[in-house]
Parts: C-alpha cells; sequence; structure tokens
C-alpha cells in the first residue's frame, strides 16, 4: 500500500509539472488542455530538445583507412600531442575536418609528419604545415591557420576524398608519390608509414568512428 502511494504522488507531481509547464510554454495564448495533453507535450518538448545518440564502430589504422570517416576525437585530445606551430591548433583541425568531410586525425597526422610535428624549417619559417608544393617551390602561407584551411580543403576535394583516393594509400600515391622530382633524398618513401604511425599516436590501433556519418 505504502509503495502504491509513492507510485501515485510521484505521477501527481510528474502531471502538475507537465500542466505548469504547458501553462507557461503558452502563457500569451491561453487555453483549455487535459492533463494527457499537457504530459504529451511536455515530452514532445523534451525529445526535441535531446540529441540522440550515434552509433559507432571501430576502424584499425592501416593503409586502407577510409579518410571521410568521421573519428569520434576533440581538440583537446589532440592539443595533447600537437607541439610547436602546430600547438593549441586542435580545434582547427577539428573544423576545418568537419568542414570538408575528411578524418580530422588523417588531416592532423599529415600535418604532424610533414612538419616534424611544428618543428620544421618550412613550418616556422613559411607557416607551411602539410609540405604544400606549388610553382616549384614550397609555398608560404600567412599563418599555420591558412595552411591548414588549404590542405582541408585539396585533401577534401575531388582528386582526394571527395573522388576515389580516400584512403591513406592512395592519398600518398598522389599527394607524396615515392620518386617525386622535389624528393631527391627519396624521403617520400617514409610519408604512408609516418603517417599511420601520427594516426595511431593521436587515437590508437582502433580508430572510433561514427557509423552513416
Amino acid at each position: 500500500m505504502k509503495k502504491i502511494t509513492i507510485l501515485f504522488f510521484a505521477l501527481m507531481s510528474i502531471i502538475v509539472a507537465a500542466v505548469s509547464f504547458s501553462h507557461a510554454q503558452d502563457a500569451e495564448t491561453p487555453k483549455k488542455i487535459s492533463l494527457l495533453e499537457a504530459f504529451r507535450g511536455m515530452v514532445s518538448k523534451i525529445k526535441q530538445s535531446t540529441h540522440k545518440a550515434q552509433p559507432v564502430k571501430f576502424v584499425a589504422v592501416s593503409e586502407s583507412y577510409d579518410a571521410r570517416q568521421h573519428s569520434v576525437i576533440t581538440g583537446a585530445r589532440l592539443n595533447m600531442f600537437l607541439k610547436g606551430v602546430l600547438r593549441d591548433k586542435g580545434d582547427l583541425f577539428i573544423n576545418v575536418a568537419r568542414d570538408n568531410d575528411i578524418c580530422p586525425i588523417v588531416l592532423a597526422a599529415i600535418a604532424m609528419h610533414e612538419s616534424a610535428n611544428g618543428n620544421s624549417k618550412f613550418s616556422r619559417e613559411r607557416n607551411n604545415v602539410f609540405g604544400i608544393y606549388l610553382r616549384g617551390k614550397y609555398h608560404y602561407f600567412d599563418s599555420v591557420d591558412e595552411c591548414v584551411k588549404y590542405a582541408g580543403k585539396l585533401l577534401g576535394g575531388k582528386m582526394y576524398c571527395g573522388g576515389r583516393n580516400y584512403t591513406v594509400k592512395k592519398i600518398q600515391q598522389i599527394y607524396c608519390p615515392v620518386g617525386a622530382g622535389n624528393d631527391p633524398r627519396g624521403i617520400n618513401k617514409y610519408w604512408l608509414s609516418g603517417v599511420l604511425d601520427k594516426m595511431k599516436t593521436l587515437w590508437g590501433k582502433e580508430i572510433c568512428v561514427l557509423i552513416n556519418a
């Protein structure tokens, strides 16, 4: 009997709250509503203001990793590893990656590899943290932010993730091909393994990504 009484008063409290909530929402245009309608209205508004949890999966870091995937990572997490001129650029990488439908972990990993994690000469003197080579020379950017945004659009474009070359391996074959004319020391052969290592550093051997994002 005691349990029934408690449940009854709990239900009545909810109904009273529903009525109060509904009246507060419709103060300018008062109208008669039933308790059930008030309760349904409250539930509907709560549902509208609540974001549904999105399903995730874990994907192994490999040459075939799809760089279009939306990895679940924060700017704060990236900032734990970004150094030099990349320091505290975590949110920038997240936003640029989202704007161009590419994985922020891949974007950050490429920058870390190309710039010796923000400490290379080109990254310090030219703000070029992605090894962007234009018109026969390494391009000068007005800021690191400008370079990141440029690289985001490039990698999200039709030549890469916006087309058929969306795996890390295929990106490497175009972005940093082995035997390229601007690679006299032959260091491009380390690009793929270097980027994959940076991806593992940022998250681990398996990356958490959103399903159907």
